[in-house]
């Protein structure tokens, strides 16, 4: 069995507009959402294939150097903790594993988390997701969150927003619903921010993630111990998540690396500590969630509601039948690979542009 062709589509993404950032904040921030994504296809000489996406960003050059280092192997002698890639920037490395695991799992009639240790769990929580907004837009996302059975909304904040008005306004629609509060690193000043951890206290907020600069885990301790409020840091690397318990910096952890291998060695690590994780993610477009339903589905600490956005958040996610979700709880696929299969008319619909690579 050898790789001999490699297919790529750059795509669009289109979204429900009403979940990321009101227009006072679209004109200012980055319109992630117009960023196009590479979906990548690996066949074998003997008909097996296996479906991967990358990370925005990603450069099609980048990609194909990527790529072309596959062709001519046989995907079953590669080591799956690390893939030897001529390029392997985690934009990249992220959509080029989650083909190879997927071939993989197909070839030897296994899921993705067989190939990564084992489940503990056949199903996972996700978390509903709104952008930047002002407390008068904020509103109709409690009210999606709501209606689709979600306990958990992950907002962006920044500063010179009014948080607790917002949070107040959603807690009206939706007066169940807990948030984690991401702040993305826009805080300054430790006093504002304090200040705002504690009006948080009461308002069903389960952590506030990256409320400073990273560079400044000294005053996330000071956080935690003077406010009592939940920190969260969002993080993208075993080591990162190391030197974070050693600085005694959070309560739980976001896991974003570029890799499942990953995901499940940090979530170990901060289990060692009783620190939960959840998964992160760029707002992906169905390919990856399946590995994410994967990954967190065998690490043990990954407990905390995990942003699983594509079916919610896109207009058409690019898998014919997404994993079955009743509300916030979704089943984890039982197919080979990854379980899902690439949704060509999804494809065709949001096509940029095609090619492929041969050996």
């Amino acid at each position: 069995m050898k790789i001999d062709r490699i297919e790529w589509w750059e795509v669009d993404q289109f979204v429900h507009q009403e979940m990321i950032n009101s227009p006072e904040y679209a004109r200012t921030h980055e319109q992630w959402d117009l960023v196009p994504k590479h979906i990548i296809r690996l066949h074998t000489d003997d008909g097996h294939y296996g479906v991967g996406e990358t990370s925005r960003g990603a450069a099609r050059g980048d990609l194909e150097t990527a790529c072309r280092s596959l062709l001519g192997v046989d995907p079953l002698t590669l080591n799956l903790r690390y893939i030897p890639l001529c390029q392997n920037s985690s934009p990249i490395y992220r959509g080029v594993e989650t083909a190879v695991f997927d071939l993989v799992g197909r070839a030897r009639s296994m899921r993705v988390g067989q190939l990564l240790g084992g489940y503990c769990r056949d199903e996972v929580v996700s978390s509903y997701w709104a952008g930047l907004q002002s407390p008068e837009y904020s509103p109709t996302a409690a009210a999606g969150a709501r209606e689709g059975g979600y306990s958990c909304l992950k907002i962006k904040i920044t500063h010179g927003m009014d948080v607790i008005d917002r949070l107040q306004r959603m807690l009206e629609v939706a007066p169940d619903l807990h948030f984690i509060v991401d702040a993305m690193q826009r805080y300054d000043s430790y006093d504002e921010i304090s200040a705002l951890a504690q009006h948080c206290a009461d308002l069903n907020v389960l952590c506030i993630e990256d409320p400073l600069p990273k560079t400044r885990l000294d005053s996330y301790r000071r956080l935690r111990e003077e406010t009592g409020m939940p920190i969260a840091l969002h993080l993208s690397s075993t080591s990162a998540v190391i030197k974070a318990l050693e600085a005694d910096a959070a309560d739980l952890f976001n896991c974003s690396p570029g890799s499942m291998v990953e995901f499940v060695r940090m979530v170990d690590v901060a289990g060692t500590a009783d620190k939960p994780c959840w998964h992160g993610s760029g707002v992906d477009l169905g390919i990856l969630d399946l590995s994410y339903i994967h990954a967190t589905a065998v690490a043990e600490g990954a407990t905390i509601p995990h942003d699983i956005l594509s079916t919610p958040l896109h207009l058409d996610d690019f898998v014919v039948q997404m994993p079955e979700r009743k509300g916030e709880r979704i089943a984890v696929p039982t197919g080979p690979g990854l379980g899902g299969e690439l949704d060509m008319e999804a494809v065709e619909r949001y096509q940029r542009a095609q090619g492929q690579w041969k050996a």
